[in-house]
């Protein structure tokens, strides 16, 4: 590992180029390169001459002739920085092109070398701090080359940039890459994929590398990296050599051209962040690659190119745009179609939008797959990874000491509190556990599966929010807005938003009233319909893209919102943005829905529709999904049972245990539970069952199997499980386990929900039945619409408002003929109606009792005076 005064050291070898005039980081890292070359010609000749001197017998083939001796980097270090400088210019330079000629590996990317420091005590300057760089262990050399490059903050041509550390350990990780592996990057920039490789194959398969055949494939056939920039090629083969490969294959190609058809199922893995957003006219694809997919976006045709370049068993981790997940044009299609149908497509990683920063802020995923030519995709694995780590921001800044990052933490696992700032370790154990219990995992977890027939009735689509069950983020029966977040103090006026999508920037201002302004003036309450018209797309998750400076998306907030206590402040905008969106929210079990104050619920207008029928939440409505609009639909977190926690059992309890517990609070069955982990669960039945078949049976044997829901599943949904297995354990935010549903949980639930509708749909009835009998059609027409601009049909067309209305006229209660005091019972009609708005409107929570009754009192009423 490098350490902090390793760090120093090459810092002030950057210091040096930059104060010399210098600040273009990949020439600086050209430089050095070069340099750091010549620095191991002389290595390599200084172990020669040791060998020589050793054995008597002269260097056959020496680097360095007689009189090239001031060319080694160990006598012209010493030189005054005049003759230095002419030396290396004039002489080692020209030495190195001419070594171009001899087509080694490393050889050939120096053929063009140039020396462009242009100043004497700059290069000496440079020569003394890279020689003052202990560089004796070839770990300490890739780790300082390694440091060297991720120095490099500037995108290369073609929307090339330099892919993270960590997210490349991540994908070596996931495909485990094996001594025998022919392994190729196609467009290797700096090779970081094929040196960590090099790395995990070496500590993985330390002893099998010492084969004298292992070991020669590994150093001279193993890896394989093309790229058409010299600069990067350089740059690769020095980066492999830094880290132990003594002679990779390592080439000028462009991999999409006809110049790579000979490669055809070469490979074993392939490991690449293509370039994305290209453009190339059909003249210069190769034809083969056309045939596989007809395109000239070069994501597209990078993927056909590694489908051609793997054997058949194949695999592949390649990092591409969102675009190709759910691009809508005939060539993404049948480009997923294909890894679906043709091949085994394993798993999409979606990536956080800043993961390339401050490279870009495109969005982005990874794909695995193996190529069999044959099928064998039977259900794709999703996981959603929202912290890598480090801030989204530009800065990138760690959110954890150097040894909780990473894929591999250096010192046991990350807590909670860690893992929500780094996802990395997680993702690698659920890939391991994918053909296990991620199978049994609910889309509105983190990861999940989803199987081949979800994903070809959805077109093959891949974009994971497809497939991912979100929380409904309600508050007060309606989804949460804008508004609220200004409200809440979590944002305020002015506060600028931004996101970056397919390599344009689009941004944002909050208004005073909870609006996106946008920079063409439009304002928007919705920050999905903002993001679509920001882009111009039907369907863009604004909540997710749009973001503060420091990386914080609205999503983020959103939830910020929800998971703080009603009555309590929110920290203040600033402080939010310093924590960044790494930081561990602080989630509370009970359900947004049921956190919310009800006093925060809105009276909207009355509508006339059947008191019976209400709005699905599937249903579109003219406001849009995100807006202020009604929800209708409970969760089975809003059933008081779902938090109300649980009693358990370990699976190494005794029957008396087991059953006191059960005895002593009255309850059917109990959980059976290791730590969070569900093992299953004892009923009346299980233990009666158990007993009966041995009368001193283990307790394991009447451990029976228990489902377990997520907090925020709909309780519609569930139903069918009821029936099967009686009750249903429920995990709340923390993913514990928070309560037990039963089949009479849920009646009790939908019995207190429906008898408000029912009692409304009675009053309505008699009340409407009443007038009909006492007042005649056209004289209702006019008291309800004196202008005409209704069509009223009959007495079933009016709502409570019109009864209002009817009765207020003296008139029309004298016929009604009721000894009441019309003020008064027209005070308590307009109660109703506000009621019954609500109800219709839809609170996920019952109605107040002394509502409830005082629908009943009239229906008492109308029962009384309107025979």
């Amino acid at each position: 590992m490098i350490t902090r005064e390793l760090k120093s050291k090459v810092g002030r070898v950057w210091d040096a180029f930059w104060s010399g005039g210098i600040s273009n980081p990949l020439e600086v890292t050209e430089q050095i390169t070069y340099l750091l070359f010549i620095m191991w010609l002389d290595e390599i000749q200084t172990r020669k001459d040791n060998e020589a001197h050793r054995t008597g017998v002269p260097d056959a083939e020496p680097l360095f002739s007689e009189d090239q001796q001031d060319l080694r980097w160990q006598n012209f270090k010493v030189m005054d920085p005049e003759v230095q400088y002419q030396v290396v210019a004039e002489r080692v330079f020209p030495y190195l092109r001419r070594m171009g000629g001899d087509g080694s590996t490393y050889s050939r990317h120096v053929k063009d070398a140039r020396l462009t420091i242009s100043n004497a005590n700059l290069l000496a300057k440079v020569v003394d701090l890279l020689d003052d760089i202990s560089m004796e262990e070839n770990e300490t050399k890739g780790d300082i080359y390694e440091y060297l490059l991720a120095k490099i903050a500037t995108a290369g041509q073609n929307g090339q940039f330099r892919t993270p550390r960590h997210i490349i350990d991540l994908m070596v990780e996931m495909t485990q890459p094996r001594p025998g592996d022919e392994v190729c990057d196609p467009a290797c920039g700096t090779a970081g994929f094929l040196v960590q490789t090099a790395a995990y194959v070496k500590r993985e398969y330390k002893d099998a590398l010492n084969g004298a055949e292992q070991g020669k494939h590994f150093n001279e056939s193993m890896f394989h990296g093309f790229d058409f920039d010299s600069t990067m090629l350089r740059i690769a083969s020095m980066n492999m050599l830094l880290h132990g490969v003594e002679t990779p294959d390592i080439r000028y190609r462009d991999s999409l051209s006809e110049e790579a058809a000979g490669d055809a199922e070469k490979y074993s893995l392939i490991l690449a962040n293509p370039p994305f957003a290209g453009s190339l006219d059909y003249t210069s694809t190769a034809a083969n690659l056309l045939q596989v997919v007809k395109t000239k976006k070069t994501e597209l045709l990078f993927l056909a190119l590694f489908l051609r370049l793997l054997q058949i068993g194949g695999r592949a981790a390649v990092i591409v745009p969102d675009g190709v997940l759910f691009g809508s044009t005939k060539a993404h299609k049948e480009l997923r179609r294909t890894l679906v149908e043709n091949h085994k497509l394993e798993a999409v990683v979606k990536l956080p939008p800043g993961v390339f920063k401050p490279y870009a802020g495109v969005s982005t995923a990874i794909l695995f797959f193996t190529r069999t030519d044959t099928g064998g995709t039977d259900s794709v694995w999703f996981y959603d990874v929202q912290a890598d780590g480090f801030s989204l921001d530009d800065k990138r800044r760690p959110l954890l000491p150097e040894d909780r990052l990473g894929v591999r933490p250096a010192v046991g696992s990350l807590s909670e509190e860690e893992y929500t700032k780094n996802n990395l370790p997680d993702i690698l154990a659920r890939w391991y556990d994918r053909s296990g219990s991620e199978h049994n995992r609910a889309r509105t977890e983190q990861s999940f599966c989803v199987p081949k027939s979800d994903i070809v009735a959805q077109g093959y689509d891949l974009s994971l929010n497809r497939y991912a069950e979100r929380p409904r983020y309600l508050t007060a029966g309606r989804r949460v807005t804008m508004a609220d977040l200004l409200d809440a103090g979590l944002l305020a006026e002015g506060t600028q938003l931004a996101f970056e999508r397919a390599g344009a920037s689009y941004s944002a201002r909050v208004t005073a009233g909870g609006r996106l302004e946008l920079a063409g003036g439009q304002r928007f309450p919705s920050p999905n319909r903002a993001a679509a018209a920001a882009v111009g797309e039907g369907a863009v998750d604004g909540w997710q893209t749009w973001a503060l400076e420091d990386g914080t998306t609205l999503d983020r907030l959103r939830q910020q919102f929800l998971d703080t206590p009603a009555g309590t402040p929110s920290p203040d905008i600033s402080e939010g943005a310093k924590e960044g969106p790494g930081a561990s929210p602080d989630f509370d079990e009970v359900p947004p829905s049921v956190t919310a104050q009800r006093s925060r619920a809105t009276r909207h207008a009355e509508t006339t529709q059947d008191p019976l029928r209400t709005q699905s939440v599937n249903e579109s409505s003219a406001q849009g999904e995100d807006e202020d609009a009604a929800v209708v639909g409970l969760t089975v977190g809003d059933l008081p049972s779902a938090r109300g926690g649980v009693v358990s059992v370990s699976p190494s309890t005794t029957f008396d245990e087991a059953i006191t517990r059960m005895v002593i609070n009255d309850y059917s069955q109990l959980p059976v539970l290791s730590g969070r982990q569900l093992r299953g669960a004892v009923t009346w039945k299980s233990i009666a069952r158990a007993r009966h078949a041995n009368h001193n049976p283990p307790f394991s044997r009447a451990i029976v199997q228990a489902r377990e829901v997520a907090y925020n599943q709909d309780l519609i949904d569930i139903i069918p499980m009821l029936a099967e297995f009686e009750f249903v354990l429920i995990r709340n935010r923390r993913n514990e386990i928070s309560g037990i549903v039963t089949a009479s949980d849920v009646a009790a639930s939908y019995g207190a929900m429906a008898t408000p509708f029912f009692l409304i749909g009675e009053f309505d009835q008699r009340l409407r039945q009443i007038l009909a009998s006492s007042i005649e059609l056209h004289e209702v027409k006019i008291l309800c619409d004196p202008e005409g601009n209704r069509s009223i049909k009959g007495f079933d067309d009016l709502s409570i408002g019109d009864y209002q209305r009817v009765l207020e006229s003296k008139e029309a209660w004298e016929r009604v003929g009721w000894s009441l005091d019309r003020k008064i019972f027209i005070e308590r009609l307009d109660e109703i109606r506000e009621i019954r708005n609500d109800l219709m409107h839809f609170n996920p929570e019952p109605l107040p009792d002394n509502s409830t009754q005082k629908i009943r009192h009239m229906i008492n009423v109308l029962r009384e005076y309107g025979n």
